[in-house]
């Protein structure tokens, strides 16, 4: 007879790194600190005295500058290292495989988690190793451990991996409030292990919280984290542009992180489908990196990030032209502003930062009619 999911409760959390692993991991760190601090003004120095005046040139003006070439080669490099290395995420978690796959296999008797075994893998996940995170997250459940060491052990920002996702929440709870919509269920798109989603159901206690990713793994360890932070929330197995879900079911549907990761085709369709099921009424929320601060050095360092850390469509968001393809699914009131837990915002900056940091839009729109 199998046990109940509740005796593996501390599952998720089984592994430890070791102080080599820890040592490792903080000296990385430290680099990473340095890459985005004196590294980075050193090189948009440099990027301003070129007097080029878009991405292109400025890649060209650039590519003799000791500055930039370190900068960049350190963005690539420090982020395999941080996988790759002999104490890296994807290595330690390999070696613990084989206490590691069966507690992920556990959490498949969780009564709160829908796996698609038919699920058919969008290209745009199966071509690419995002993040370069080895095999990527979709092909072994087991990476999933990985991606959650790498998104809690280090956060873009230096911060508190909560700070963006409590950021985000706090925006969603905003919105809501200024068109008078009370949540009942709210669906957290791309959710990966449902850091964002506990999140959410933190700032709506009494909302029905889904979350909905396409990799099996990451909703497997959601599962077992949810319940070890005793958090009702349901996670499926679906993709933002295929949902399992009938018309009209949530009054939020939300994302973050996730646009920058789908072909324009893809976000289109998502954005069709988040409007079929949402309630009249509801609210559409997408959080990510739709603009860049700083005009054509931004946007040259941020396409330069995406390209060296294996997330292609990452540019071509920045040209994307969603209030157009809101507009075209039927959504009004469409709003978008900016904001991170570093600079809340809601002005989008006239100049870059002194430190480098993901740029985060957030845009909401309403499905037109009277709530129900």
């Amino acid at each position: 007879m199998n046990a109940p999911l509740k005796d593996v409760r501390p599952a998720s959390r089984a592994w430890q790194p070791s102080f080599e692993a820890d040592a490792y991991q903080s000296f990385l760190a430290g680099i990473k600190r340095h890459w985005g601090t004196e590294l980075y003004r050193e090189v948009v120095a440099g990027a301003e005295a070129s007097q080029a005046r878009d991405p292109a040139s400025l890649e060209q003006a650039m590519r003799g500058n000791a500055a930039y070439r370190l900068y960049a080669w350190l963005e690539r490099r420090v982020q395999q290292l941080k996988w790759s290395g002999r104490w890296g995420f994807s290595t330690l978690v390999e070696q613990q495989r084989d206490q590691l796959a069966p507690l992920l296999e556990a959490a498949t008797r969780s009564d709160r988690l829908a796996l698609d075994p038919d699920l058919t893998m969008p290209a745009y996940i199966t071509e690419t190793e995002t993040h370069q995170q080895p095999g990527g997250l979709w092909r072994d459940p087991v990476n999933a451990y990985a991606l959650a060491w790498y998104t809690t052990g280090l956060s873009f920002a230096g911060s508190n991996p909560d700070d963006l996702v409590d950021f985000y929440a706090a925006r969603i709870r905003e919105r809501c409030t200024e068109i008078g919509l009370q949540a009942r269920a709210i669906l957290d798109e791309g959710c990966t292990a449902g850091r964002s989603t506990r999140a959410i159901k933190r700032a709506f206690p009494e909302a029905q919280l889904y979350g909905c990713d396409i990799c099996e793994g990451s909703l497997r360890l959601g599962a077992l984290r949810n319940l070890e932070e005793a958090c009702d929330i349901t996670l499926v197995q679906c993709s933002a542009e295929s949902l399992s879900f009938p018309d009209a079911s949530f009054d939020v549907v939300a994302s973050q992180w996730l646009w920058h990761e789908l072909p324009p085709a893809a976000i289109r369709q998502s954005i069709i489908e988040a409007r079929r099921v949402l309630r009249p009424g509801g609210l559409f929320v997408a959080y990510d990196m739709m603009s860049a601060v700083g005009g054509p050095i931004g946007e040259w360092l941020l396409s330069g990030y995406a390209a060296r850390n294996n997330e292609p469509y990452g540019h071509a968001l920045l040209h994307f032209d969603w209030q157009g393809a809101l507009e075209q699914a039927g959504f009004t009131d469409i709003r978008s502003r900016y904001g991170l837990p570093q600079d809340p915002g809601p002005g989008l900056p006239a100049t870059l930062p002194p430190r480098r940091l993901h740029p985060m839009i957030f845009v909401s729109a309403v499905r037109p009619g009277a709530p129900f």
